[in-house]
């Protein structure tokens, strides 16, 4: 399935529109010396704690870090159920946080590792790694990412691949430049047995075509009214007692161990406040992540997009109960978006997709049916993400077909593999990820613009909503950041 589908999307790659002519760093970047697979890559982390710290533990072996890791365990080979495969373990060689608590702490388990503050230096002396690892704030994702693709550097990167659409489609385009570069984004689940065994139930025809979608997720953190974030989003949605819905007045002084100005990046200056940090708290206000539409949907909407032939979607349109109107700072903490995809070229009919996140759940939802996970609606009956057919008793002779698909030996493994010269191509590469991000960052965009909106997906733009521009395309980067992305 993975084979056939990459030769699906090379077929499918777009040509011509806005970013046709993705630029890069004057002069092609030299490519990789050759290796074999008992070289290790110097690798350059950009970003060194919080979500960075399990990718370290996913490429490295520290003694009484990784536990049963070291030894192969299913996790460090990304829990795939695929044939045992060695933990990776390269070599560190590059540090890079705006946290000095994150990047000292980071530093004594690998000392030998070159430090940097400013993820734009890093690139000053690129012969002293062979590829990055992105796991910054998702508003400087595009920047490290670029960076790096255009210096001739595989590179692995945290969901979202980027910050906006406009993003996406150039990142995705630029590492079509460089196809011998290992790309993949970090939503280790596309690896997973489980989406191999949703195909195949599926390829069986047991629920006939299908037609509609539902995928939900219980994470309610954003905007809410204040009896529902108290009991969904207490550890990070308040402030000394005070919930977050707006910018706090008060102007805090920046902790000597943060470098605010540096983790701002591209995005508009503002005065710093805790209200930002951590991670649970930064990804909800819109300069700097989208909520849980691009977090999360990056994990649970890639079951459909993985399992069926959908790609680009001709509408979309969002609703969120406790904020009908969009805020200008904050994102939803519940939300339902409608996607509606057209008849595939495989012969596929159109489909319907609907994302809920928070209070949204599909209709007849009930809580065997679990927090998080997919329903897939056919002509003929219902596919669970967990691979139960409803109804129960209609399927309840069937019988799991047997494998018919190639498993990954792991997320990470896939990523180090290519770059080794050894393998196919990582599951969630660029070419297949970047316009995964595209579709989901459509979500907001709908609900900020405020309207259902028709894509046109070659243009970059909703034809209907020309006010939705600034949410495709973040309209000014920040001085010193503005002339990295290069189109």
């Amino acid at each position: 399935m993975k084979n056939k589908q990459r030769r699906r999307i090379t077929r499918r790659q777009f040509v011509g529109g806005a970013l046709a002519a993705a630029g890069v760093i004057t002069g092609a970047p030299a490519l990789l010396r050759g290796r074999n697979l008992n070289n290790k890559l110097n690798l350059a982390f950009i970003a060194c704690g919080g979500r960075a710290n399990t990718n370290i533990s996913e490429l490295t072996i520290t003694a009484g870090r990784n536990g049963a890791q070291g030894a192969g365990a299913a996790r460090g080979r990304g829990g795939t159920g695929a044939p045992a495969a060695p933990h990776p373990d390269e070599n560190v060689v590059v540090l890079c946080d705006v946290n000095q608590i994150a990047l000292d702490s980071a530093s004594q388990r690998f000392p030998q590792a070159k430090t940097f503050n400013d993820l734009r230096r890093v690139f000053d002396n690129p012969n002293d790694f062979d590829a990055v690892v992105v796991s910054t704030a998702e508003h400087t994702h595009a920047f490290a990412t670029y960076l790096a693709l255009t210096h001739g550097k595989h590179v692995y990167c945290e969901k979202p691949l980027t910050y906006n659409i406009w993003e996406a489609r150039l990142i995705r385009e630029t590492a079509a430049k460089y196809p011998k570069l290992s790309t993949q984004m970090g939503n280790q689940g596309h690896a997973s047995a489980a989406r191999r065994t949703i195909k195949e139930i599926l390829m069986t025809g047991v629920i006939g075509p299908v037609r509609e979608v539902h995928v939900w997720a219980d994470r309610a953190w954003g905007l809410q009214d204040a009896a529902s974030a108290e009991k969904f989003d207490k550890p990070h949605g308040f402030y000394n007692g005070i919930q977050i819905v707006d910018r706090f007045k008060e102007q805090m002084p920046i902790p000597p161990t943060n470098h605010f100005d540096l983790w701002l990046g591209p995005a508009p200056a503002r005065p710093f406040h805790a209200t930002y940090f951590p991670g649970p708290r930064w990804y909800r206000w819109w300069d700097f992540g989208n909520g849980t539409m691009s977090d999360l949907g990056s994990h649970d909407n890639d079951v459909p997009y993985t399992v069926l032939d959908i790609k680009q979607p001709l509408t979309i349109e969002a609703t969120s109960p406790n904020g009908p109107v969009a805020h200008k700072e904050l994102a939803p903490a519940t939300m339902a978006v409608t996607y509606e995809f057209p008849a595939s070229p495989s012969g596929a009919p159109p489909v319907k997709l609907v994302w809920h996140q928070g209070d949204s759940k599909p209709p007849g939802w009930v809580p065997e049916w679990g927090g998080r996970s997919q329903l897939f609606i056919g002509d003929k009956g219902m596919l669970l993400g967990n691979g139960k057919l409803l109804p129960e008793e209609k399927f309840k002779d069937f019988e799991t077909p047997p494998e018919t698909l190639p498993r990954s030996p792991g997320h990470w493994v896939e990523w180090v593999n290519y770059a080794k010269g050894n393998g196919p191509l990582p599951g969630s590469y660029f070419q297949y990820s970047g316009w995964t991000t595209e579709a989901n960052h459509l979500g907001n965009v709908a609900y900020r613009t405020g309207k259902k909106i028709e894509w046109d997906y070659q243009a970059l733009r909703a034809t209907n909503a020309p006010e939705a521009a600034p949410f495709i395309k973040r309209p000014v980067y920040r001085r010193g950041w503005d002339d990295i992305l290069k189109v």
